[in-house]
């Protein structure tokens, strides 16, 4: 092929070309298109004879007199309100065919789109739009955290206009495809995945992996006062065998279960581990065992940052190397504790630490889509206007979100992670799960267990590869 590629985009907004040119750029290599970007001034090195298609995007439509074009009218977005709360999209939002439009082009468009010949025109500003979503301009730009200092999913604009459950980002690349396709130019989209529709990533974090670091009084009183008298006897003795050395703790035993249950289906997940745990230390000789006996099985090992770390590079730096010690290799990549985050700090503290990829961005209080994509993809910093290198592989869905703050019970639970596993299959997405190995122990409610392991049935059943977050980097 030669150096002109057939599809060529055009943009006249020099101001603000770094996130242009980055959102088209996120959007055309999910679709695996050939193509270059210019602005309106690079123009004259082009014959027009040689272009395919033309996607312009700007306030006013190019007058090129090219046989194929889609023209993306730009919104507001991209001016002098940016990064003031005046650029936030106005509610509620229109919708074309139920698609919500974050930002709408300035040259209003009935229907939204309008086609004439060759030539489509649209006021559906996907750039901004999905720049909006994947980089969470929201939250740099809104004050709302919860008690821990996290954006809460409520607060957000998805929740409140109610597609936190769809991936609209990926919706938007859809939209934009069916405009391509319909030209008939025998433009092809690559295929991922080796033939399965999508990934599954499964993940644990180790919060937790002693449970009887002192006798358990609470939970003994609390059952009590529960009326759930055998519960208290249960943990009683459980505890009584454990200090006697008889059984292993509960929560230690779970590693061996995860590890059978993933070995039975052909899984493997990763576990992230913290330096300074609260029932954990890495100088413990058993966590040690434990640590490489996961990397033996095939399982990825990945970093599990404390509490602030979120916020400081050089605490996070200290933490990966005492973590690589250990494991006797590479560390690239894992989960903020508590998922706490500071958008776009947070993801500049990970790429100055040397780590390869973060799987943080769900929320804690709801599932769905944090970021509006199913899909991985590198994170734009809104403030400096610059890509940052490292990978964003967004969680879908957490048990302590389902079983803490959404209250449901297990079989809600899991048909909410059926729904998610269709959605993101229908776009050959990844979806990442997030289970703590503390919520699998028999002295928790034993629905649950079957909860996850049902959800690990259906899964093997549908077509997708199971793969850690580090084979996918690879």
């Amino acid at each position: 092929m030669d150096n002109k590629p057939k599809v060529l985009i055009l943009y006249e907004n020099k101001r603000f070309q770094d996130p242009i040119k980055y959102t088209f750029s996120l959007i055309m290599s999910i679709l695996g298109l050939d193509y270059k970007i210019i602005q309106t001034d690079e123009l004259d090195t082009y014959k027009t004879s040689e272009i395919l298609l033309l996607i312009s995007y700007g306030k006013e439509k190019s007058e090129l007199n090219i046989r194929n074009q889609i023209h993306i009218y730009e919104s507001d977005f991209f001016g002098e309100d940016y990064l003031k709360l005046e650029s936030f999209p106005k509610s509620p939002l229109e919708r074309h065919n139920d698609l919500p439009i974050i930002y709408q082009g300035v040259n209003k468009i009935e229907k939204h789109v309008k086609r004439e010949n060759d030539l489509i025109e649209t006021d559906i500003d996907i750039i901004a739009s999905s720049l909006f979503m994947v980089s969470r301009y929201e939250e740099v730009i809104l004050k709302d955290r919860d008690k821990y200092g996290r954006f809460p999913a409520t607060a957000s604009l998805a929740y409140k206009e109610k597609f936190l459950d769809k991936p609209i980002v990926n919706e938007y690349i859809e939209l934009f495809w069916s405009w391509i396709d319909s030209f008939d130019l025998g433009l092809k989209r690559k295929k991922l995945w080796k033939g399965k529709d999508f990934v599954v990533c499964l993940t644990h974090d180790v919060d937790e992996i002693k449970r009887y670091r002192r006798p358990p009084l609470l939970s003994i009183v609390r059952s009590i006062k529960q009326k759930d008298i055998k519960k208290a006897v249960t943990i009683f003795f459980d505890y009584l065998k454990t200090k006697l050395h008889l059984t292993q703790d509960p929560y230690y035993k779970t590693f061996d279960y995860i590890i059978n249950l993933e070995k039975k289906y052909g899984f493997r997940s990763s576990f992230y581990f913290m330096t300074n745990g609260k029932t954990y230390s890495l100088n413990d000789s058993w966590l040690k065992k434990l640590i490489l006996k996961l990397k033996k099985e095939g399982f990825d090992v990945g970093i599990h940052p404390s509490f602030n770390a979120y916020n400081n590079a050089d605490v996070l730096k200290i933490e990966k190397e005492k973590l690589e010690e250990v494991l006797g290799r590479e560390i690239i990549g894992g989960r903020q504790h508590y998922l706490k985050w500071n958008t776009p700090k947070t993801w500049n503290i990970w790429e100055k630490s040397g780590l390869k990829y973060d799987t943080t961005l769900g929320y804690a209080d709801h599932e769905g889509f944090r970021c509006g994509i199913c899909s991985l993809f590198r994170p734009f910093d809104v403030i400096r206007k610059e890509i940052i290198d490292i990978w964003e592989v967004p969680l879908i869905v957490m048990d302590g979100m389902l079983i803490g703050y959404r209250k449901l019970s297990p079989d809600e639970s899991l048909k909410i992670m059926v729904n998610l596993l269709k959605t993101v299959e229908k776009y050959n997405g990844v979806f990442v799960l997030l289970w703590h190995n503390l919520y699998m122990t028999k002295l928790f409610d034993p629905e649950w267990k079957k909860c996850f392991e049902k959800s690990y049935k259906i899964i093997s059943q549908m077509n997708c590869s199971v793969l850690t977050i580090r084979e996918i980097i690879k």
